[in-house]
């Protein structure tokens, strides 16, 4: 088995009387239905209901919540909270003990021997603390393991440390995009999916970008999605995305070896003469995890691979 110590995440600590009722008013997920020790994928949007950031929200226990956010966009994250907080009781920073994000691809929790409940932490000692990934139990495990305990933690279940691309590529090609493979501030929370990745709840109450989000399900529907992608030939990331024809329909946004993601628009993909769609010297073939059912019926051409 393996495992992945992600240099890409970091860690935001908000705690305090207040910071269930502070998170919300702004995140996408019911935070006050959150019961001390589960986890949720969640988001904070825009005010016009684009994607800001998207984290791992750990409820930890004590009035403290954990947020697992790619390491670029923590220091952002970090100060809209705060522009946010106004006389909030509530600490926004990071935690004391410093914890490492360690992801365990595909693996299942009774290959550790243990009896996981989705979305529930398991504590171990250290503290270690391991949950079941709550976007998609197939994406595997997640872990907040602190720095001084991290080669106890690997040598007790017997994991060999991976590269960042096995974590990638298996996420890839699940359709699981997170971090920069999202354009923030230019992605709209159901064209990210989501809601269809269990991080956006439709009967809490208002939070920022909510009303967008809820019309945008009740009424206009997405009219693009990040989709994962297989892709024959070279093609550099960012890159357009053409059909047959040379018209522009997305953007690839990730990829690793011949799987990726790209944000696409959907009405030129249920026609077969746009196909086949490029990225630079490379085809792109765009699949319709079957995850993704549980929101919209596929509609691409040729049929859907389902995930």
């Amino acid at each position: 088995m393996q495992a992945v110590v992600d240099e890409t995440r970091r860690l935001l600590r908000v705690a305090g009387e207040e910071a269930a009722h502070f998170l919300q008013g702004l995140v996408t997920v019911d935070v006050e239905g959150l019961a001390p020790g589960r986890v949720r994928h969640a988001a904070l949007l825009t005010p016009q209901g684009k994607l800001f950031a998207d984290f791992t929200l750990w409820h930890v226990g004590d009035g403290q919540f954990l947020l697992d956010v790619d390491a670029a966009r923590a220091p952002l994250l970090a100060r809209r909270l705060a522009l946010y907080r106004l006389r909030a009781r509530v600490e926004i920073g990071e935690p004391a003990d410093d914890p490492r994000v360690v992801v365990l691809p595909g693996v299942e929790p009774t290959a550790l021997g243990l009896s996981l409940v989705p979305g529930e932490i398991h504590s171990l000692e250290g503290p270690v603390r391991l949950v079941v990934d709550p976007r998609l139990p197939a994406v595997g495990l997640r872990a907040l393991v602190p720095q001084a305990v991290l080669e106890d933690f690997l040598a007790r279940f017997q994991l060999a440390r991976a590269g960042a691309d096995v974590w990638a590529q298996h996420r890839l090609a699940l359709g699981v995009a997170e971090g920069a493979e999202l354009p923030w501030e230019r992605i709209f929370a159901l064209e990210a999916n989501l809601a269809a990745l269990g991080a956006v709840d439709f009967d809490k109450g208002c939070y920022i970008g909510q009303e967008v989000t809820a019309r945008m399900r009740h009424r206009t529907r997405p009219k693009k999605r990040l989709l994962p992608v297989r892709l024959a030939g070279e093609a550099p990331v960012p890159s357009p995305v053409v059909t047959a024809a040379g018209r522009e329909v997305g953007e690839l946004r990730a990829r690793v070896g011949d799987r990726g993601v790209a944000l696409l628009r959907l009405e030129p993909l249920s026609r077969p003469e746009s196909y086949p769609l490029r990225a630079d010297s490379a085809e792109l073939t765009p699949i319709w995890p079957a995850w993704l059912e549980q929101e919209e019926k596929s509609p691409l051409q040729p049929p859907a691979d389902g995930l």
